[in-house]
């Protein structure tokens, strides 16, 4: 079989921009690398090869293994096209194996910026919160206590841009609790950018959430969530 991760990556090389990723690296920080490829360009890649390939023909457990092999790679844009393909490819599978493979990314420290994590959380879980809502969030509560910072904050960036979520706002309070208290800003953002959206419908809530919490509250969690306020 041919290696289709490398087909997938020299591709992507083809496409380096060495300005646009000087660009992005100085936006995200966390050491991550780019290549400077646009999310169109790289859908296209990934749909050209997946067709070129056959690879519907692939078991899951081998489209897996390409999965794997590109979420680790340093590149943003190697990382995103795993996470492409899913969205595109492998959205209607069994949803324990969506959450099991997400959830070994983490774990593994292949997701470690914020770029990745809330593109990962807002493509692939917010629509499993919509579609699984059971057992997504059964899973997102193990993840709302992990210690790895990136996976606790994934734990509530997706309902932030789940279709349903006023039917989980309990759930959301839970997760926005726990996060608050801790001491890294990502993790304090998460909840900023929640409140954010529920302030939408509900300032009363978004006030009585600060107040509550307001010794572990910073500016920026302020500014985000009232950035729709209606005074």
């Amino acid at each position: 079989m041919r290696n289709i991760s490398l087909i997938i990556r020299q591709e992507l090389v083809k496409h380096h921009d060495a300005k646009k990723a000087k660009w992005l690296e100085n936006y995200v920080k966390h050491d991550i690398k780019s290549l400077g490829i646009g999310i169109p360009q790289i859908r296209s890649i990934v749909q050209r090869v997946y067709n070129q390939n056959k690879l519907n023909e692939l078991s899951l457990s081998k489209q897996k293994k390409l999965l794997n092999e590109l979420i680790q790679r340093e590149y943003a844009e190697e990382k995103l096209a795993a996470i492409i393909y899913v969205q595109l490819y492998l959205k209607d599978t069994d949803v324990k194996f969506q959450l099991s493979m997400i959830s070994s990314w983490f774990d593994k420290r292949w997701v470690y910026d914020w770029n990745i994590c809330d593109w990962l959380c807002v493509r692939l879980l917010s629509p499993l919160v919509d579609k699984y809502p059971k057992q997504t969030i059964a899973e997102l509560k193990k993840w709302n206590k992990d210690k790895y910072l990136w996976k606790a904050r994934a734990s509530l960036v997706p309902f932030a841009q789940c279709k349903t979520l006023k039917e989980h706002l309990k759930v959301a309070n839970e997760f926005s609790t726990f996060l608050i208290k801790r001491e890294e800003r990502f993790c304090k953002t998460a909840v900023g950018w929640i409140l954010r959206e529920i302030s939408k419908s509900d300032n009363n809530y978004v006030k009585n959430f600060l107040d509550l919490h307001k010794q572990f509250i910073t500016l920026e969690v302020i500014k985000n969530s009232q950035k729709y306020f209606n005074y």
